[in-house]
């Protein structure tokens, strides 16, 4: 009996560690989302921002943070159509100008449009989780416009606003994956 009891005590911290461990899957979306986030601001931080070097980047965010959305979609049914709608937009987003992305996607005005409507209330608290996965499909592309500008005009005010984003993504993101944990 004492030797069983032992066993169990040793075996516990070990199975509740597995059960409280991520998807490996989504554990590894987040890694590459967080690595790739450090890359960008690494090179914010640098003031070494090369588009040529970034796009990519904000590719694979972009790839991992809808991988995470179709996740929480899969975990959070009543939001599926919010989610899958924000995933099948992303190309179009793509092409909108950072203040359309704010206003339209961040902010979530692109769902107050007729025919856009979400199939639940964004507005109600309990919905406010939803964003998450929304916010770390947004953010990147709100670095790449914001990288855009300064390769333009190399105003530091750009570097700083792909700095503030590219951290609201990463945090976006580490909650999702967090959410996502069983």
């Amino acid at each position: 009996m004492k030797k069983l009891l032992r066993f169990l005590t040793c075996l516990l911290p070990l199975v509740s560690s597995l059960a409280t461990a991520a998807d490996p899957a989504l554990s590894a979306h987040g890694a590459t989302y967080h690595k790739e986030a450090k890359a960008v601001t690494d090179m914010v931080i640098s003031k070494n921002v090369d588009l040529a070097l970034l796009t990519p980047k904000i590719d694979v965010l972009l790839s991992e943070a809808v991988a995470l959305a179709g996740a929480y979609a899969k975990a959070h049914p009543a939001g599926e159509k919010l989610l899958k709608t924000v995933i099948a937009q992303v190309p179009a987003m793509r092409k909108l100008t950072f203040d359309e992305l704010q206003t339209d996607w961040h902010d979530l005005g692109y769902f107050a449009k007729p025919g856009n409507e979400p199939g639940l209330d964004l507005k109600d608290e309990d919905n406010e989780h939803f964003t998450d996965p929304i916010h770390a499909i947004v953010h990147p592309l709100l670095v790449l416009k914001a990288a855009q500008a300064y390769a333009t005009d190399k105003k530091e005010e750009h570097l700083q606003v792909m700095k503030e984003e590219m951290q609201e993504g990463l945090e976006q993101a580490d909650k999702l994956v967090a959410k996502l944990a069983p």
